[in-house]
């Protein structure tokens, strides 16, 4: 099992084998991009040396993303006290298209005006318990899931309604098993950038001609610095007639209400499928 998503290296961030979704077994999954935009951004953000927390990151993915060596870079926009804004990008690294951009961030950053109390922000909703049994979505026969991958092996599911598996609204306690980046602690943001894509995957639907949707953006909102390794997910997909739809999940941390996941999502082409004759309309997520 590689020791993490990514290995930073002289020649850029380099892609392992745990970063690898469904759609195709070369191509990452759009956590493992979006956890490596959401490193880039509050690497950047330290370098202020303001307190400050990310109230919003969006991750828009400009094409698909073998596993290979990119090139991350991030840009403070706005550098205030009391907010501030930072970019990011990932280019290829090499090859004949070397340079092209492939993934680009967002980011919003605020100053609280209070220091934390302890209390969780949220409406009081309790929990379930996070359940013993772990999922394996690498067992079911039908998906036939990268090993080692992200879905199977990256994150640690814990259902309490629905499955990556069925359509519909889902519900999950999930935590991310492996490190972001190989030789550094993963940082609480850094855990809800990289899990904030699988909303889609909990809470999936069909499209009205009964194919699969794939979502090209991920927008996380925080109500507060997330707290602990688990999340909860509460995911579900409204479809609209025209072939577009829209994921929203609620998510939260053991303390409570932690905030919101948005994702935009268009009908998936017919020729996506996965290895093994599995298609696309099954499952969600890349």
């Amino acid at each position: 099992m590689p020791p993490a998503l990514f290995v930073s290296e002289p020649s850029g961030v380099r892609a392992t084998e745990l970063t690898r979704g469904p759609w195709a077994h070369q191509v990452m999954h759009g956590g493992a991009i979006g956890g490596l935009l959401g490193w880039a951004v509050e690497r950047e953000q330290r370098q202020l040396g303001i307190s400050q927390v990310c109230s919003r990151l969006t991750v828009e993915i400009l094409s698909g993303m073998p596993m290979a060596t990119y090139e991350v870079t991030a840009t403070t926009v706005k550098g205030g006290k009391r907010t501030a804004l930072v970019d990011a990008e990932v280019r290829e690294a090499s090859g004949e298209t070397g340079g092209r951009l492939v993934a680009r961030a967002t980011s919003q950053w605020l100053n609280p005006t209070a220091p934390p109390d302890g209390d969780a922000a949220g409406d009081g909703q309790s929990l379930p318990p996070i359940p013993d049994e772990r999922a394996d979505p690498g067992a079911n026969p039908d998906i036939d899931y990268p090993r080692p991958g992200f879905n199977a092996d990256a994150v640690d599911f814990r259902f309490v309604g629905g499955s990556t598996e069925e359509p519909g609204p889902g519900r999950t306690w999930l935590r991310l098993d492996h490190p972001l980046m190989a030789g550094e602690e993963t940082s609480p943001l850094v855990r809800a950038a990289t899990l904030a894509d699988l909303g889609a995957a909990v809470g999936w639907d069909f499209s009205p001609s009964g194919g699969a949707f794939i979502n090209t953006d991920v927008t996380l909102q925080l109500l507060r610095v997330p707290a602990g390794e688990w999340f909860y997910f509460d995911a579900a997909t409204v479809v609209a007639p025209q072939g577009l739809a829209g994921t929203h999940t609620v998510i939260y941390d053991q303390r409570g209400l932690l905030g919101w996941v948005l994702q935009s999502q268009v009908e998936a082409p017919a020729a996506i499928g996965f290895p093994g004759g599995m298609n696309a309309a099954r499952v969600a997520g890349r």
